[in-house]
Order: C-alpha cells, then structure tokens, then sequence
C-alpha cells in the first residue's frame, strides 16, 4: 500500500477525491494524465538523488504537485543539487517525445494527445517560475549560492520567491485569473514561503553543523581574511556552499580553519567566543 504517510510512497487524500469527481464530470482521462506528468517529473528527481546516494524520506504526489521529501538540498554539493533539479524538469522533454509518438497512431483521441500536450507545457514552465520550493526557486538558489555566502543566498531566495508570487497574483487578479485553483495552490505556495523564512535559522543551523564533518577539498579553497575581534557567529555568516575557507586573522598573522572554528563554537559551547579567544585556546 501506499496511502500512509510512512510509506515511502505517499498519495495526498486529495487526489482519491479529484479522481472520484473526475468520473462523475467526464473528466477522468484528463485528470489521469496530469497525474501521470507530474508522477514522471517528481520521479526524475528521484532516479537522480538516488545516483547520488541522497537519503530521502518519501514521495509525495497530489493531483497537481509532488515532492521529493529530502533534508539533502542544500547541504550537497552545487553540482548535485543542480543534476537532481533539472532532473524533475528534463523529464518533461521525453513526454513531448512520447506524445509526438503518440500522435502518429490514429485510435489515440487528438483531443487528449493535444490536453497533454498543453498541461506538460503549463506544468514545465509555471516549475520554472523562481519561486520556493519549485525547481525554479531551487535554481534561483543554487544561483545566489555561487555569488554570496549561504546564509544571504538562502534569505534572498525566499525574499525573491515571495516578490514573485505577489506580482503574479496582482497579474493574476488583473487579468480576472483569479480562479479557485490558482488561488488554492498560490495560497499553498506563499504559505511554504512563510514557513522557510521562520524556519531560515534552523537551516542556517544545519548547513553549519554539516560543515564540521564535510570533505575539504583543494580546488574549492575560498580564504577568509578577519580581524581577531571578529565573532565566530560573524564569521560563519560570510561561508559559502561548496568553498572550504582557511581563515586568515591578518592583526594576529596567523592562519586557523573553518572547522576548528566551527568545532570550538558547538562542541565547546563557546557561542559568544571571538576568533581571539579560539586563538588562546589553542596555545594553551
């Protein structure tokens, strides 16, 4: 089965009432294919996270969205994160093909191969929208991460995500396209966004805590240069996803790293400490 929440697998209440009313309109076989689009795009990011060996929880599918439940985005490396995201919307490429294919038999109604046509299109470009949780807003990040420390890309892409659903309801409203469904899933949306931003500090808290046990490579080196009064807390705000930083104290000339500071910040409880005190720490 794959009803419960525990599962790995997890269809939303929602979808058994959608299809229910889908019968009783006639709408069945429409309703059907949207749901076969979005399963396939939510599975791509799946085939992918797998050869990548991420840990995800579980699938959810309703009749209009899916996700990928995983704590891996944002913590793995910019490269994956990017594989794993285009993933979901490159699937979208092979159902045109499929569909193209499709359309050469003629028992296929015209009518369905063209409502498939138009869904896969409206579902791939409104994912495209630079809006959180959608793979759009997962670029957008993946983007403002290269430019800017972690904590200021990931603050920005809830800043702009929810700039951006604002200005399309007020277009939504303008252009009398306020209809139930847009309103119900930009609801939802602005909603997630709301939440991402109170949850924004445990994140930042989590992104930290992963560094102290990641991998340090040499090609990925980023130095830091502070003063010996910096704070530690100061500091971990100017970490970048994806860089390693050797931190350079230049009025003490001296050179410690990102993971001494980081382990000296939680292992030792010393959450008020400045890069000074790490520096006295460990002389004695």
């Amino acid at each position: 089965m794959i009803l419960n929440k525990n599962h790995f697998i997890y269809l939303h209440p929602s979808i058994w009432f959608i299809f229910i009313l889908s019968i009783m309109t006639g709408m069945f076989f429409e309703i059907t294919i949207i749901f076969l689009i979005v399963s396939w795009h939510e599975f791509g990011h799946y085939l992918m996270a797998k050869h990548f060996k991420w840990d995800i929880r579980r699938i959810t599918l309703w009749i209009f969205g899916g996700v990928m439940e995983t704590e891996e985005h944002l913590n793995k490396p910019m490269k994956e994160q990017l594989f794993v995201t285009v993933s979901g919307p490159l699937q979208h490429l092979f159902i045109f093909i499929i569909l193209l294919l499709i359309q050469t038999f003629d028992s296929v109604d015209p009518d369905l191969i063209n409502f498939a046509f138009r869904y896969n299109s409206l579902i791939l470009c409104f994912n495209l929208i630079p809006v959180w949780p959608l793979d759009g807003g997962k670029l957008l990040n993946i983007s403002l991460n290269y430019f800017f420390p972690f904590k200021k890309a990931y603050q920005e892409t809830i800043i702009i995500s929810l700039s951006c659903l604002t200005l399309l309801f007020m277009v939504m409203i303008h252009f009398d396209q306020a209809i139930i469904n847009l309103f119900v899933l930009f609801t939802f949306l602005i909603w997630e966004n709301l939440l991402e931003w109170k949850r924004r500090l445990y994140v930042y808290q989590r992104f930290l805590l992963t560094r102290m046990n990641q991998k340090k490579r040499s090609d990925h080196l980023m130095p830091l240069t502070f003063t010996s009064q910096t704070l530690l807390k100061d500091v971990f705000t100017q970490l970048y996803l994806n860089r390693y930083h050797p931190i350079l104290i230049r009025d003490r000339q001296m050179v410690t790293s990102e993971s001494d500071c980081l382990s000296y910040y939680f292992k030792k409880g010393q959450h008020h400490a400045r890069l000074d005190d790490l520096i006295e720490h460990g002389t004695k």
